[in-house]
């Protein structure tokens, strides 16, 4: 049971992380008409949306309330990122992202619209990763995606790391 805990965290954390890096790139390509991403990390993840996930599935138990999702995860990845983008400039010096002039903008770290997407994720998170997380763990042999998750641990670990002692 225990094991089944730590798989599904590491998965919707790592697969959310995946999907948010991607979700910006094309974003960027819509918006700036080319790729990039505003990650801090070398790796194809943004954490921020692997812990704004895991934030999301502490209100699983009003799955059956579609409506408060969307507004719980509106506000709660909301605050995570305006958080995030707070602490990132205070502490480190990084300005990654820039809502300036977006509509509800709060100091540029959020914005009416980047909280609607993120309740939109919320949804998403509950109704579609998460299952397809549960179905997955169905699935696949437990000791199998222990292994694959230890290894995509040490990449991100390595990842953080090196961005920590080298900041680069």
């Amino acid at each position: 049971m225990k094991d089944n805990l730590v798989i599904k965290i590491g998965l919707i954390f790592y697969i959310s992380s995946i999907i948010g890096y991607f979700y910006e790139l094309i974003l960027n390509f819509i918006y700036q008409g080319k790729f990039f991403s505003h990650g801090f990390l070398k790796g194809p993840w943004l954490p921020i949306y692997g812990l704004g996930a895991l934030l999301v599935l502490l209100l699983y138990k009003f799955h059956h309330k579609p409506l408060v999702i969307f507004f719980l995860s509106f506000f709660i990845t909301g605050a995570l990122e305006g958080l995030s983008g707070y602490f990132l400039l205070k502490f480190l010096k990084m300005r990654l992202w820039d809502y300036t002039g977006y509509f509800l903008n709060i100091n540029g770290y959020v914005c009416f619209l980047s909280a609607f997407c993120f309740g939109i994720g919320g949804l998403l998170v509950t109704y579609v990763l998460y299952p397809l997380v549960l179905k997955m763990i169905e699935k696949f042999n437990k000791n199998y995606l222990k292994t694959v998750l230890a290894i995509i641990t040490l990449i991100f670990s390595g990842d953080l790391l090196y961005k920590i002692l080298f900041k680069i």
